[in-house]
């Protein structure tokens, strides 16, 4: 075992390379996984650990259950050589550990306040096995001041250890997209903070030995939490700024997407690109988390909750284009074909968590549509067991649909040629783009009545 606080940032990084460190990562989820391998690859001995028994068996099987690319090839590697293992003890882990990285879930319940459950749990589980000399680094995204409430309070508490005297502890928060996630790990660059200089070094120095990017130091771990909150808001609230853009367009006969192009040309101005709504584990939940630290200090945060309602609110105006659209072609939804084309939160992804397209669905439901989904990232099998009606093909999918509901980007619907689509399509049809991928001229030219989010040229 290695005491991490009494070694140099330069000892630290020659330990891992020759495999004389031993760490954990708990949590083997979207982010965990990938940054386990990454560690191997940098050559440190990694304990993988997930409360999830199939998980930890499919790995080691050297089979992964996520589909990320490069991840699988990592993984039987890494299970091959030794240098990745797998377990559902955290407190067996954190015993053979000289480093402890913590990477579990952080949700929102039904009430839209945020879920730390995980990481309570998973604090009272290494607080069994940790010991002097060790070094914690906390990277599940969490509100400012929660690495102290929680992880720091439940470690020290159960330990009988002190945070910066017994062992280190640091706070880095992932940067990193479904799809893409080893490729942001290694090149983008990272936040860090710390509860005191020995234990920001350490964490530092194990960074480096995974990413290319730039080690960013900020003056504590508080700065560091709201950071990743600030980043991923930023975001939320321009595509609720692109979204409000949108409906006005709509309403008053302009076409945004030629607007927003026009408008970027400036160099200021940055406008996003409207859409069903936004999801994902990131943008969907967390500034759920900063409003509720606003509210605990009594700040309102109007601007943010204010671009949440938006975002959320978008797949009912979605509804409503393929109601008004559905009107205009003497139908109405009850009793409608509608084919939804994508289930994913985002283009190119196999990913739906908070997925508005599931939103979408759910209300063409209650409105009696009889709704059919196609995704090329899912199998029909997978489809149906979230409960939809699936097709394997597109052709299949479309055919004799009464309304067809462009939801996602995927690159195989950018091949989507309007005259095709309409001929596969039912009487008067319609056509509900969300992603901008159909020429609304031609489509209608086509014979088909055409409604975008955003182009209000083609609502009437």
């Amino acid at each position: 075992m290695i005491d991490i606080l009494r070694s140099t940032p330069e000892d630290l990084k020659r330990s891992i390379t020759k495999g004389n460190i031993t760490m954990s990562v708990i949590g083997l989820g979207w982010m965990g996984l990938p940054t386990a391998c990454l560690l191997a690859e940098a050559g440190a001995k990694v304990i993988g650990v997930d409360t999830n028994a199939r998980v930890v068996q499919k790995l080691s099987e050297e089979n992964t259950h996520l589909e990320e690319p490069g991840l699988e090839r990592l993984v039987k590697r890494h299970m091959r050589t030794g240098r990745l293992k797998t377990t559902t003890s955290a407190e067996e882990a954190a015993s053979q550990s000289d480093v402890i990285i913590i990477v579990v879930p952080t949700l929102i319940d039904q009430s839209k306040r945020p879920d730390y459950s995980a990481v309570e749990n998973a604090c009272k589980e290494i607080s069994k096995g940790i010991r002097k000399g060790s070094l914690v680094i906390f990277e599940s995204t969490s509100g400012p001041g929660v690495t102290e409430r929680i992880v720091t309070a439940i470690l020290e508490k159960r330990s009988g250890l002190k945070a910066g005297e017994d062992f280190g502890l640091a706070y880095s928060p992932i940067r990193a997209m479904a799809g893409r996630t080893l490729t942001d790990l290694e090149t983008y660059n990272r936040v860090v903070g710390a509860i005191n200089k020995k234990s920001l070094e350490a964490t530092c120095a194990i960074l480096s030995t995974t990413t290319k990017g730039e080690l960013i130091r900020v003056r504590d771990i508080k700065t560091a939490e709201a950071v990743k909150l600030f980043e991923a808001i930023y975001r939320d609230v321009n595509i609720g700024l692109a979204n409000e853009f949108a409906t006005f367009c709509e309403t008053a006969g302009i076409d945004y997407v030629e607007s927003m192009a026009a408008a970027n040309t400036q160099p200021y101005s940055h406008l996003h690109v409207p859409g069903v709504g936004v999801g994902g584990h990131c943008l969907a939940v967390y500034p759920h988390m900063l409003l509720d630290e606003a509210r605990s200090q009594d700040v309102k945060l109007r601007i943010v909750k204010t671009s949440r309602s938006t975002n959320e609110e978008m797949p009912k105006h979605v509804m409503s284009l393929a109601a008004g659209g559905l009107r205009s072609s003497r139908k109405s939804v009850r009793r409608s074909k509608v084919t939804v084309l994508g289930i994913s939160y985002r283009p190119n992804v196999k990913e739906i968590r908070f997925s508005p397209s599931l939103e979408l669905i759910s209300l063409l439901r209650r409105r009696g549509a009889r709704v059919t989904v196609h995704d090329p990232k899912f199998s029909c099998d997978e489809i149906s067991r979230l409960g939809h009606a699936a097709e394997p093909t597109l052709k299949k999918a479309v055919e004799k649909a009464d309304c067809v509901i462009i939801a996602v980007a995927h690159d195989e619907f950018r091949r989507i040629d309007a005259r095709e689509l309409v001929a596969l399509m039912g009487r008067s049809p319609v056509i509900v783009d969300c992603t901008h991928l159909i020429d609304p001229a031609q489509a209608e030219r086509c014979g088909a009545v055409y409604r975008g989010v955003g182009r209000g040229l083609w609502t009437k």
